[in-house]
């Protein structure tokens, strides 16, 4: 354990906003893959109600949730039309819901703003959800359109993901192809012994048949990446295989009050200390997580070596990698049951998916009151990060 003491800036005077109660669906692999035929709205209804059974005390009298906040990044088609309220309705959970849009980072800034909502006396239960069918409804949505006067002004703001890819490879030349490769491979590896030694049993839920993320490969054929095609330009070194794959999935939590979580006899969850949003250069977007983490830790007067956990989202074996060595981040502590190379990506489900990996981390393997960081970069060019302390109550 760091022995370096460690004052957090804590308010005495509110209420400490906590997370905990998390369930996702397994993560389906896009237009292939076992959830394809499914409605994403109908399977966040699926999703709502095997949590409701599962976690019914919540419900009861003052603990119920006074609202619902979904993330989703294509809030359009099936799920359109404020999928949190139709999801909720559908479930026969009669909550005000919203559902908010920051890309990749939907389902964190849900629990962000419902950690807000805690903090500020507006509510002390709520429920938090982030869905996405990259089966159903396209990347950039089916009716997206690009402004003529912004791409006049601003001639990056439509770059696509595989291009800050390829960007963030120009300008770290030193992460070679090869050892991208072998990071995503170790991906796949760790994600699979996850399973298999039962890491996932406690927050993931069976639906439609599918019972593990889809898109595991183990062992990794490093010998096959190699011959791999580069994926979004001639020349480059960004392949299918270094590159998050096009997923399906739903997850669920609760943000609550820390007094409802001990009275409702939660003995580990984590308490969210603080959330930041960065920018950067959209032509860059991966680096989002850097300025994002940057200043959580100068606002909280930390070092990243205080950090005894790291969830970060591998939108790019690149981007997570270049991310770590800016930071200066221990490898050892990022990621160790898999990411989203492996796992999947789920747009406006990764947020609260990364949560929930590092909530079940830190109650297996860290004491109490160490602290953990979930952070994702956003499309656009954009980070978001979260503080959270890990709470064990059994210690």
């Amino acid at each position: 354990m760091n022995q370096r003491r460690i004052e957090l800036n804590i308010r005495k005077d509110t209420e400490q906003p906590v997370f905990w109660g998390g369930m996702r669906t397994p993560f389906g692999l896009a237009q292939r893959g076992s959830l394809k035929d499914i409605r994403p709205d109908d399977l966040l209804c699926d999703l709502l109600r095997s949590h409701r059974d599962r976690f019914a005390a919540v419900w009861q009298g003052e603990y119920s949730p006074s609202e619902m906040i979904a993330g989703c990044a294509y809030p359009e088609g099936e799920q359109g039309y404020n999928v949190g309220r139709t999801a909720a309705l559908g479930t026969g959970i009669d909550l005000p819901a919203a559902t908010i849009n920051r890309l990749c980072g939907s389902a964190l800034d849900a629990a962000a703003m419902a950690a807000a909502g805690v903090v500020s006396g507006r509510g002390q239960s709520w429920l938090v959800a982030g869905v996405e069918s990259m089966s159903r409804v396209p990347r950039r949505g089916a009716n997206f359109s690009e402004s003529a006067a912004i791409r006049e002004s601003a001639p990056q703001t439509y770059v696509t993901m595989g291009e800050t890819a390829e960007n963030l490879a120009r300008k770290y030349p030193r992460i070679s192809r090869a050892a991208q490769e072998e990071f995503a491979a170790g991906s796949h590896a760790a994600s699979y012994m996850a399973w298999e030694t039962g890491f996932y049993n406690n927050h993931v839920t069976s639906v439609h048949g599918l019972a593990r993320d889809e898109s595991i490969r183990f062992p990794a054929n490093l010998e096959k990446m190699a011959t791999l095609k580069p994926a979004f330009i001639e020349g480059g070194v960004i392949t299918a295989a270094t590159s998050s794959p096009m997923s399906d999935g739903a997850a669920a939590a609760l943000v609550t009050s820390e007094r409802i979580a001990r009275n409702l006899r939660a003995h580990s969850y984590l308490r969210i200390i603080d959330v930041a949003v960065a920018h950067v250069a959209p032509e860059l977007m991966g680096l989002g997580p850097v300025p994002a983490t940057r200043k959580i830790l100068a606002r909280n007067g930390i070092d990243i070596r205080d950090i005894r956990a790291v969830e970060m989202n591998e939108a790019f074996a690149v981007q997570v990698m270049a991310c770590i060595e800016e930071l200066g981040i221990d490898l050892q502590l990022v990621n160790t049951h898999g990411g989203a190379l492996a796992i999947g990506h789920p747009l406006g489900a990764s947020g609260l998916r990364l949560l929930m990996t590092l909530a079940e981390r830190m109650n297996q393997n860290s004491e109490h009151g160490e602290l953990g960081l979930a952070t994702l970069c956003v499309g656009g060019g954009q980070g978001i990060a979260m503080l959270c302390q890990h709470v064990n109550h059994r210690n």
